[in-house]
């Protein structure tokens, strides 16, 4: 190799060299170019974040910051909402497709290259080989026009894809290379954060706008509110002054309603029923003139403010909408001027009384549904206002017709006193007194009570009341004292309840210790509690009678009048049921008649009912309870109690049914029906279990006693089931005892020859006498189960019951103890030496079923 050859490869290697040094200083300035640019992109995005206060603008300007790092005039961003599964497109421009408005399903757009980097959370750089092959493998639809070159970066926060930014090509000069896809990743993500800032600030922004119309709105509803109330307590005090005129009272309440609504065309117009007529009492309109065309009294008709009328409803119209209403017939045809037409009807009460209106001829005032409610609202408070000043002028005009009215009331209550004055002399010549007190007899105050009911008819404002006296505990003195005594207790207490009333007032004596007071013109029912406490007061002082103190009281029935009351006999019952109400709830002392009251009477008498009907029906059946001898505990005997299972009420308990069958005597039926059926079903038992020694005990009423048939009846009840006397024991109470004494006597002496055993029932709760002990033929004492309850933990029980025992023997009679709960009492009461015992602890109560297997175990078969 010579120089020559050597000097041009040298030549060659260095220009080799120099060109290679030359490639990457370009590569070197085009990387740096591209740093640079991304510097600035991100300033850029970093400034508008602060720069721009409205998304609108920001999306603009982001648009405007990626084109200046590549090719961008296809471009768009889209927001993905994943909770909602959404897309939105915030901005977009392209050279061929319009910007799908407004919030779109995701699900529309499957398919789509969007979707495709939302659901891959991937950049997407689609060439025209890679959309072939996608579309070939069914990855993708045609979405919009088709491109050349497509390239789409999600928008990441946190984990979760928020959005798309996307530009594309439709030249084939124009591609885009991984290089712009870095780019516009690198874009993307300052843009998430700069996007997240001022949605928040938006979000925070709205929220201030949305609180503050709120607060504006809650203060300019206040101010409406306060304006509304003022205005109808301004309505309110029109009606309370006297003194206004009525056209001035109507333009102010004109001047009130045009604070709330322009109301510069208004008028009232009331409606007169009898007539058929309305009648314009007030008007202000721009269009009609001073005499009023128009605004003249018509009869009803085909108008707008008839129209009201029909409908009785708030009516708002507008021009078109009354043009309707004439082209149907349903009104006249309306005026051309009117723009806005709005009426309300004025009603109180019910009663139709006109109408309001008010009218719009400028298109600047249109009434709306707000307007229409304010305006209806407000009517209700004019309507009462007009009502309160007809009834305070109809007030005035009544006053002015008094002095004509007092001649025709004069000549009217002078016919009054003559009918009374004739009414008077007719009770003069009839007996109308009470023979032994004087007073005023049953006939008389019914005919002043009738008289009574008729004023209250005639006027009413006439009120009376009627007390119903009955004297507590005078039978007491009656059968104490003699009759004599009671007559002059009767005396003193009728002429001292004339003296406790008002002159005007009326006593009267029904009959026995029964007396009622009418008391006329009653300003307040206070006047009649306060008779009836002087009443009851005075009544609670002893009386001295030939000596002798004596101690009464009174049970008060009061009951004022009432316009259903049209006869007297009607208003005293009501009264002696309040009578009774008293003496129930402890008596000296008074209540007044309700209708819960009546109702105890409707009930008691519906009771009443069926308890006859239950007689009639044999619906009454004795429970049996075992006596026992207490030194064995063998079956002695039993107690027979009424029970009643009703076919009306089903099972009936004692205490809700014997006090009603006491009070009206039916006790008697069902006391010997209840014997009748115990003797033939111990008589049943005594052939079946071969024990003639079996015996039932059963209770009688007091009255029983009272009657002389007693003897026979149960003499006849025996024969008829063939029960020997023996086996019969008859319980009466220590009241029995205290009351026609002679007719006990000889009762109980005709029983006990007959062999029938009696038993006295409750010893030691009543009065427990001795003396009665001596005169009447008592076989047995039964002990009071208040007594034997735990007796073994009370001493002093101990002893009354060991004293009780000790009288018995003494007296050559039985003992029976009561409601004997635990073994403890039973053990005690057969320590004592009392002979028989019945309660729980031995058995309760039985049908003749169960009692039947009950006897069976206790006799051993």
């Amino acid at each position: 190799m010579n120089d020559s050859t050597k000097f041009n490869e040298e030549l060659d290697n260095n220009l080799q060299n120099q060109g290679d040094l030359t490639q990457e200083f370009l590569l070197l300035r085009q990387k740096n170019s591209d740093l640079q640019a991304r510097y600035t992109a991100l300033f850029r995005l970093n400034q508008l974040s602060q720069e721009c206060d409205q998304l609108t603008n920001f999306y603009p300007q982001v648009h405007r910051t990626i084109a200046s790092l590549m090719t961008a005039n296809n471009f768009y961003i889209v927001l993905f909402d994943q909770t909602l599964n959404t897309l939105e497109f915030v901005y977009y421009i392209d050279e061929k497709d319009d910007c799908p408005i407004g919030v779109i399903d995701f699900d529309e757009y499957e398919g789509s290259f969007t979707s495709l980097v939302v659901e891959s959370k991937q950049a997407l750089l689609v060439t025209p080989s890679l959309r072939k092959q996608l579309i070939e493998n069914k990855k993708i639809k045609e979405f919009g026009s088709q491109g050349t070159d497509w390239l789409g970066v999600p928008l990441i926060h946190g984990d979760e894809v928020i959005g798309v930014i996307v530009v594309q090509s439709y030249s084939k000069s124009l591609r885009y290379t991984e290089q712009d896809l870095n780019m516009l990743t690198f874009a993307a993500q300052h843009v998430v954060g700069a996007m997240l800032r001022l949605q928040d600030q938006q979000r925070l922004k709205n929220a201030v706008d949305a609180r503050t119309k709120e607060l504006m709105a809650q203060i300019r509803e206040r101010e409406k509110s306060e304006l509304l109330q003022e205005s109808l307590y301004r309505i309110s005090e029109l009606s309370n002054d006297a003194e206004l005129e009525i056209n001035e009272f109507y333009a102010k309440v004109h001047n009130i309603v045009g604070q709330l609504i322009n109301a510069t065309n208004f008028y009232i117009a009331k409606y007169d029923v009898e007539k058929q007529v309305l009648n314009f009492y007030y008007y202000v309109d721009e269009k009609r003139d001073a005499r009023g065309e128009g605004f003249k009294s018509r009869k009803l008709s085909n108008h707008f403010s008839e129209l009201v009328l029909r409908r009785k409803e708030t009516i708002l119209l507008s021009q078109d909408e009354m043009q309707a209403l004439y082209r149907q017939g349903e009104t006249v045809k309306p005026d051309d001027d009117t723009h806005s037409w709005l009426g309300v009807p004025l009603i109180y009460s019910g009663q139709l009384l006109g109408v309001m209106v008010i009218q719009s001829y400028s298109k600047t005032t249109t009434y709306s549904k707000q307007d229409a409610e304010l305006l209806n609202f407000v009517s209700q408070h004019v309507s009462a206002a007009i009502k309160r000043r007809e009834l305070a002028d109809f007030e005035r005009r009544s006053h002015e017709l008094l002095e004509q009215q007092v001649k025709l009331r004069t000549l009217a209550l002078e016919e009054e006193i003559v009918q009374r004055k004739q009414a008077e002399k007719l009770l003069k010549h009839t007996a109308a007194h009470d023979s032994l007190t004087g007073l005023a007899n049953r006939t008389v105050f019914i005919d002043l009570l009738n008289h009574a009911i008729a004023c209250k008819n005639r006027k009413n404002d006439f009120s009376f009341a009627i007390l119903f006296l009955d004297l507590d505990r005078f039978k007491m003195v009656n059968d104490s004292l003699g009759h004599h005594a009671g007559d002059k207790l009767l005396k003193i207490i009728a002429a001292e309840l004339q003296a406790l009333v008002r002159d005007k007032d009326t006593v009267a004596r029904l009959g026995g210790d029964e007396f009622v007071v009418l008391i006329e013109d009653l300003e307040s029912d206070q006047e009649a509690f306060e008779i009836s406490n002087r009443i009851t007061e005075f009544l609670q002082q002893p009386f001295t009678i030939d000596n002798q103190l004596v101690y009464t009281g009174t049970s008060i029935g009061i009951l004022f009048s009432d316009e259903r009351y049209d006869n007297a006999n009607t208003m005293l019952r009501d009264a002696d049921t309040a009578m009774y109400h008293a003496k129930d709830r402890g008596k000296g002392r008074y209540e007044v008649f309700d209708a819960s009251m009546h109702k105890k009477v409707q009930n008691a008498l519906s009771l009443e009912a069926d308890i006859r009907e239950a007689i009639d029906w044999n619906e009454f059946e004795p429970y049996f309870q075992p006596i026992l001898r207490l030194e064995n505990n063998k079956l002695a005997g039993f107690e027979a109690l009424a029970r009643w299972q009703s076919r009306k009420r089903g099972f009936v308990y004692p205490n809700d049914f014997i006090p009603l069958a006491e009070e009206t005597d039916l006790i008697l039926e069902i006391d010997l029906q209840i014997i009748e059926a115990s003797c033939k079903q111990v008589r049943h038992w005594q052939n079946i279990f071969n024990d003639d020694q079996l015996y039932v005990s059963c209770n009688l009423f007091c009255k029983q006693f009272f009657s002389q048939s007693l003897p026979s009846d149960i003499a006849n009840i025996l024969k008829k089931t063939g029960l020997s006397p023996k086996n019969l024991r008859i319980e009466l109470t220590e009241r029995a005892l205290l009351e026609n004494a002679d007719v006990v006597l000889a009762n109980m002496q005709a029983l006990k020859e007959m062999g029938v055993k009696l038993l006295l029932d409750d010893f030691g709760t009543g009065y427990s006498s001795l003396s009665y002990l001596h005169r009447f033929p008592l076989d047995v004492l039964k002990i009071d189960r208040s007594f034997i309850n735990n007796v073994h933990e009370h001493d002093n029980h101990r002893a009354i019951i060991k004293t009780i025992i000790d009288l018995a023997t003494n007296l050559q009679m039985a003992t029976v103890g009561e409601g004997i709960e635990n073994i403890a009492d039973a053990q005690l009461l057969q320590q004592m030496d009392c002979l028989y015992g019945q309660g729980f602890y031995f058995a309760k109560p039985m049908s003749a079923l169960d009692c039947t297997s009950y006897i069976g175990s206790m006799l051993g078969n």
